[in-house]
């Protein structure tokens, strides 16, 4: 498992003074929860972006029935932010819970927006991480809406193929929004498919 150092990814990302870096930083903390614990809990309002620097967190809701729906993963050197909370100031309807025991940086959204609206390279790399978060989820929707839940398989497995081999079998049909019971068959199909032998003839 790898270990990410936010500042290691931010001046990789955009060029900053270390007084900037450092007023970046104010009201920050870091937590090292451990598997099962909360970020945040649904009902809470978000005021922090989230930084990956070790472990795996997920982000999901839970309906009226119990069951859970997962909207994102997110591992070392992701971000990860409950964009209803943080950009609509409202309470969130999400948990964010580290299924690996984990290192996250919690990085105070008013020192993202105060030093977006001074420094004007910051400020598109801060929309960068915004518009690919709505990419992200546009092409989640679209698959959802289009594809078969072998064809979402596929595309999970090619895009994020750490996720597969760090995240129980349950979270990642959740995320494709089939039950536990067609993943398997999904993947046992694919097994076989892969083993028969090629007619050469």
């Amino acid at each position: 498992m790898n270990e990410y150092i936010f500042t290691d990814f931010l001046r990789s990302n955009v060029v900053l003074s270390s007084e900037q870096v450092a007023a970046l930083f104010e009201g920050s903390r870091v937590l090292e929860p451990k598997k099962g614990e909360f970020l945040l809990s649904a009902g809470e309002i978000c005021r922090h972006r989230f930084f990956i620097e070790r472990g795996a967190v997920r982000e999901y809701s839970i309906d009226e029935r119990g069951r859970e729906h997962l909207l994102h993963f997110a591992l070392e050197g992701w971000f990860l932010m409950n964009v209803e909370s943080i950009f609509f100031d409202q309470p969130s309807s999400y948990f964010i819970e580290a299924i690996e025991p984990s290192r996250v940086l919690l990085l105070d959204d008013k020192q993202f927006r105060k030093l977006a609206a001074e420094n004007e390279a910051f400020e598109r790399f801060d929309k960068s991480l915004l518009h690919e978060h709505i990419h992200t989820l546009q092409h989640r929707i679209t698959a959802l809406q289009s594809s078969s839940a072998e064809e979402r398989y596929r595309l999970f497995t090619k895009q994020y193929p750490e996720v597969m081999l760090r995240v129980p079998q349950m979270m990642i049909a959740s995320y494709l929004g089939i039950t536990p019971e067609s993943l398997s068959r999904i993947r046992k199909e694919l097994a076989q498919r892969n083993c028969r032998p090629r007619n050469t003839s």
